[in-house]
């Protein structure tokens, strides 16, 4: 199966961040989030600190100016998300879905977490119908379509 990636960032607000999480589902338009049961959950590292932004920029000097010492701390992580997700309604395999996504926030000892946010993903992938086979022959023809992959199951 060929996946489509999609880059997400967090900038940390705060410099009392420890840590974040991406929680993230997809649906078929107009569906909502399964969270219980499809949700995927990732680490975002810490890809920019302050005081390597501060190095790339030259700015070593201490300034009056205190957001000029303490850019945001720049977090990202690369989301593996299918070409193609099958859409109940019409029986199809789509390249146009939701993405739902909100974001875990450890700060200074505490939980806290981001609105969430929806947006429609489509990979270029193109529709096609589902391959309708007789009983026992299921995943026997190269027509067959991919299975839709569980997001749980990622190895990011």
């Amino acid at each position: 199966m060929s996946w489509y990636y999609l880059e997400k960032e967090f900038y940390d607000a705060a410099d009392d961040i420890e840590g974040v999480n991406i929680h993230y589902v997809w649906t078929p338009l107009g569906n909502k989030p399964d969270w219980e049961n499809r949700r995927a959950t990732h680490y975002m590292p810490l890809v920019h600190s302050p005081a390597q932004l501060c190095s790339t920029t030259g700015a070593h000097a201490p300034s009056s100016d205190v957001t000029a010492l303490t850019p945001a701390r720049l977090r990202m992580k690369v989301l593996k998300l299918p070409q193609q997700i099958l859409d109940p309604q019409r029986s199809t395999l789509t390249d146009r879905y939701l993405l739902h996504h909100y974001f875990e926030i450890f700060q200074d000892g505490h939980r806290h977490y981001s609105p969430l946010y929806t947006e429609e993903v489509i990979t270029g992938a193109g529709t096609r119908p589902l391959a309708h086979e007789p009983p026992g022959e299921v995943g026997s023809s190269p027509s067959s379509p991919a299975p839709v992959p569980d997001p749980k199951e990622s190895n990011e």
